[in-house]
C-alpha cells in the first residue's frame, strides 16, 4: 500500500470515529434528556401545619351555607287607626207632652183667616182676642200641637244675619209658650200696635203667633204645658 493510500484510509478512519464520537454524544444527549425530564411533583403546601385550638376545615368538605347576617331593626309601619270622633247624634225633639190633668178639655184654636185666638175649656170659651201671625214669606204653622213649653221672661234672638231682609233686634217678651221646635211660639210682642184681619199681609210676623200683653198673661197661667193647640 502506498504511502497516499494510508493517509486516505486514516482519514477515512478518523472521519468515521469522529462520526461515532458525534453519534454516541448526541445519542447520550437523547438519552439523559429522556431519563432527566422532571415529573410531575405533587404540590406542597405552602405553609406547614399550624397548631390551632380550632379544628382543620376539611378543604375538601362542600363549603357550608353561610347564614344571612341579621338585617338591621326598622321601625316597623304601625297601622294608622282612625281616631275616634264623637259621633253627630241626631236632633230628636223631645216628645210631645200628652195632656195633663190640668190641660185636659182646654183648646187654643187660632184662625190665619181672621187672625184670632179663642181659648175653650170644656167647650166653653174662656177668652178671645185678634193676634198677628206670619207673613207670607214666613208663614205660621197649621196642625194640631200641644204647648211643649213655657218661659217667662224670654229674648228672641235673629237666626238671620243683619244683610237679611228677616233680622230683627234681639228683644224680649215677658210670656212665651213654645208649641213647635221649629222655633214657633205663642207670646206678647210690646214693639207691637197693629193685630186682627190683615196684619199678617201688612206686618206679619216670623211665624209666632202674637197676643196683646193682656190675653197673653191669661193664656200663660190658665193653659199647662201639654195643652192642645190648633192652628187653621
Amino acid at each position: 500500500m502506498t504511502k497516499r493510500a494510508m493517509i486516505r484510509v486514516g482519514s477515512t478512519i478518523s472521519v468515521l470515529i469522529l462520526f461515532g464520537l458525534i453519534g454516541g454524544i448526541l445519542l447520550n444527549t437523547l438519552l439523559t434528556s429522556a431519563a432527566g425530564a422532571p415529573t410531575a411533583a405533587a404540590p406542597l403546601s405552602s405553609a406547614g401545619p399550624v397548631a390551632s385550638d380550632e379544628a382543620t376545615a376539611d378543604p375538601t368538605a362542600a363549603p357550608a351555607a353561610s347564614e344571612p347576617a341579621p338585617a338591621a331593626p326598622t321601625a316597623t309601619a304601625q297601622p294608622v287607626l282612625p281616631q275616634p270622633t264623637a259621633t253627630a247624634r241626631p236632633v230628636v225633639p223631645p216628645p210631645t207632652p200628652a195632656p195633663t190633668p190640668a190641660a185636659q178639655g182646654k183648646l187654643i184654636v187660632v184662625s190665619l183667616a181672621t187672625q184670632s185666638l179663642t181659648a175653650y175649656q170644656n167647650g166653653r170659651v174662656v177668652a178671645s182676642t185678634v193676634v198677628a201671625t206670619g207673613r207670607p214669606a214666613l208663614p205660621t204653622l197649621t196642625g194640631t200641637f200641644r204647648i211643649k213649653a213655657k218661659y217667662t221672661p224670654y229674648q228672641f234672638v235673629s237666626p238671620w244675619p243683619k244683610s237679611s231682609p228677616y233680622w230683627y233686634a234681639s228683644a224680649w217678651v215677658k210670656y212665651a209658650m213654645l208649641y213647635d221646635d221649629g222655633g214657633y211660639f205663642i207670646h206678647d210682642a210690646p214693639w207691637r200696635t197693629v193685630y186682627g184681619p190683615g196684619a199678617d199681609q201688612t206686618n206679619g210676623t216670623h211665624g209666632c203667633i202674637n197676643v196683646p200683653l193682656k190675653t197673653m198673661a191669661f193664656l200663660y197661667k190658665w193653659a199647662p204645658v201639654g195643652t192642645t193647640v190648633v192652628v187653621e
